[in-house]
């Protein structure tokens, strides 16, 4: 007898810690099932907010753009704030296109509208984008001054804060980028080289392409500043309210 109680009790001892293996790893596998859920919403919701945001941005802007958001999880951020910390916005540009880095600010989803609180960011034209920009200035072939105004190129000058343009091959002049009233503006250091007198407009090319990129950019984007770097023309941008979709 006194041996099969002690089997009988420690059958049922092995049989309670069977149990509570089971059930041990059951609560495992359902945490580890959850986990796996969030993570996926969490995934799926950051593709489908960044997919929507790519997409028209990429459109009006002409180039390819990537947008990301910050390291906190948006669900979380939706579900408790009704809004996302950031939202990174950035493209490579291309030939005519500046690159672009911007950084959007409490952005909430407002029916089907991503806005950001306030957004800073720059754009940047590089020597080449310079050239090409303002070629588009330049005189009308069979002006009289036509190829001794022409831009053929613009380097940055960092020291001085100036950008140097080549006029007609034969002269560099500096160019002084400002803001006023929201618009980039261009101050040429000179209005003559040679005895001509050079042309108005003759960057309008430049001014006219940062405008069109600005544009181009989410509603309320606009210009703040702007300062020449070693890449070559550097604008800064900001805003409130902005509309990233």
């Amino acid at each position: 007898m006194g041996r099969r109680d002690q089997m009988g009790r420690d059958g049922r001892r092995h049989s309670g810690r069977r149990r509570r293996g089971g059930c041990g790893c059951s609560l495992i596998l359902l945490l580890l099932l959850l986990v796996g859920l969030v993570a996926a919403a969490e995934f799926g919701a950051r593709w489908y907010l960044s997919d929507r945001a790519e997409r028209e941005a990429s459109a009006r802007l002409g180039a390819p753009v990537s947008v990301g958001f910050g390291s906190s999880p948006v669900l979380w951020d939706l579900a408790t704030q009704q809004s996302v910390g950031t939202v990174h916005l950035t493209s490579p540009g291309d030939t005519t296109v500046p690159r672009i880095d911007v950084t959007g600010h409490s952005v909430s989803l407002v029916g089907d509208t991503i806005r950001a609180a306030s957004a800073n960011g720059t754009a940047t034209l590089n020597g080449d984008q310079l050239a090409a920009a303002a070629a588009e200035g330049n005189p009308a072939e069979g002006s009289p001054v036509a190829g001794l105004t022409e831009v053929r190129g613009v380097r940055p000058d960092v020291p001085a804060g100036l950008l140097r343009a080549d006029i007609g091959g034969i002269a560099e002049i500096g160019v002084a980028p400002g803001v006023t009233a929201g618009q980039l503006t261009l101050t040429p250091q000179q209005t003559s080289l040679l005895g001509f007198t050079l042309p108005d407009g003759l960057f309008s090319g430049i001014t006219g392409t940062v405008d069109t990129t600005v544009a181009s950019l989410p509603e309320g984007v606009v210009i703040e500043d702007a300062r020449v770097v070693d890449e070559g023309l550097e604008v800064v941008l900001g805003g409130r309210d902005v509309v990233l979709r």
